[in-house]
């Protein structure tokens, strides 16, 4: 049997098995918040909204509208073969690479960290149409949610089944290829970061299209295999155990998108384990300052220190979940998240960020982790934070960050 047909065998398995063993429940949000989601929907329904809430809601449905006319991305899009030969299997090339001028072939490519390549992100491969397909279908699912309009919700199904479901077109549930170099064998763990645009907006889309009378049993079971196929090679596979023993931010999103995944598929020990893990790995990322060691290291340091403490505080949410405070965890040493959040937010009053970057310092960036200690702790400490933040992005209309925080944030003043 070939390796193609081995692995949909398997998937197969996997939904027959999900037929007779797994106990249909609502499954939790991971990233988002029920109860804010709630709020934000009342408000927007009964016009209490603030009118920065009531902007951000306008553009999600302007952006959910233009979604509607897109294809649907699939890894069958790409024009590079992978090394299998399947074209099911996910493919990217790693973002700082570049041909080597020093020889005649450009291979093997060599590193220039913080430089993107443009050849790397070109739809001859995956990673842009995965990372379009995750954040349409969180886009179109949350303009379900808010106005239960059938239209979106047919939208974000046939987006999951073209990528998850549908064996002509699915992307098989691994990442073996994912951030490959020219020239290197695939034997990086690396690739394992371009699955967070998969488990920061599928499941969550899931749970909001639930209520759908087009979402089916069926669906979700496939649904269910999948995710129960992609957590098992990334615990179970030699790049997933490498994956797993990184302490920096491909790190972090590893043991985000595990215990996330574990979560969602009611492994609670699989939960636990992996938020522990990621407490203990906190004496090796943060320095006694609590500068993020390998993230200070690199070109774009303040942007790779937010990315990688953005996944720590997602693990430390899930943590809420089964009853593990991250929030409060200290080493032995006191390194903590709240250490590592106040290194980072000295920039916002005025300070020096006083290591290499690229690009100038952008303090959007910590809107995400600060709304999130805010939204933990309740303090004015924290809430002075968010609001000099936002004193200072407001005029960046069309930021990411900034449209998320007000539409669930709609009572914030």
């Amino acid at each position: 049997m070939s390796s193609k047909n081995t692995s949909k065998h398997a998937l197969y398995l996997l939904v027959i098995m999900c037929l007779f063993s797994i106990k249909m429940i609502s499954n939790p949000l991971i990233r988002l918040d029920s109860t804010r989601l709630a709020s934000a929907k009342n408000r927007i329904t009964n016009g209490t909204a603030s009118e920065k809430t009531l902007e951000a809601y306008k553009n999600l449905l302007q952006h959910a509208n233009r979604a509607l006319k897109l294809d649907n991305p699939t890894v069958l899009n790409k024009s590079i073969l992978p090394p299998s030969g399947d074209k099911h299997d996910y493919l990217s090339i790693s973002r700082y690479w570049w041909p080597d001028p020093s020889t005649e072939s450009g291979l093997p490519w060599i590193r220039l960290d913080g430089k993107t390549n443009p050849d790397t992100q070109t739809e001859a491969v995956d990673r842009k149409r995965l990372a379009v397909m995750g954040r349409t279908v969180c886009v179109l699912s949350l303009a379900y949610y808010f106005t239960e309009n059938e239209t979106y919700a047919t939208k974000a199904i046939s987006m999951l089944d073209t990528w998850f479901i549908n064996p002509e077109t699915l992307m098989n549930p691994h990442l073996k290829f994912g951030q490959s170099i020219p020239g290197k064998p695939n034997t990086r763990p690396f690739g394992i970061l371009d699955g967070r645009s998969i488990v920061q907006f599928i499941p969550d889309a899931i749970h909001l299209i639930s209520t759908s009378k087009q979402w089916t049993d069926t669906n979700q079971l496939k649904m269910t295999a999948w995710f129960t196929a992609y957590l098992e090679w990334l615990t179970q596979s030699p790049l997933g155990i490498k994956g797993s023993l990184l302490n920096n931010n491909h790190g972090s999103w590893y043991k985000f998108q595990v215990a996330a995944l574990a979560m969602y598929l009611g492994n609670k020990n699989l939960t636990k384990n992996t938020i522990v893990a990621t407490e203990n790995s906190l004496e090796q990322m943060i320095n006694t300052e609590g500068g993020q060691v390998h993230e200070l290291e690199r070109t774009r340091s303040f942007f790779y220190s937010c990315f990688n403490l953005e996944a720590l505080i997602s693990i430390a949410k899930i943590g809420d979940y089964v009853n593990l405070n991250m929030w409060t965890y200290e080493t032995e040493s006191k390194k903590s998240l709240t250490l590592a959040l106040h290194y980072l937010t000295a920039v916002i009053d005025g300070a020096q960020w006083n290591h290499d970057t690229l690009k100038t310092v952008e303090v959007s960036n910590l809107l995400p982790i600060v709304s999130a200690f805010y939204d933990t702790y309740k303090t004015e400490e924290y809430r002075s934070l968010l609001k000099a933040i936002l004193t200072q992005v407001e005029d960046h209309t069309k930021d990411t960050n900034l449209q998320e925080f007000w539409l669930f944030h709609p009572d914030f003043n």
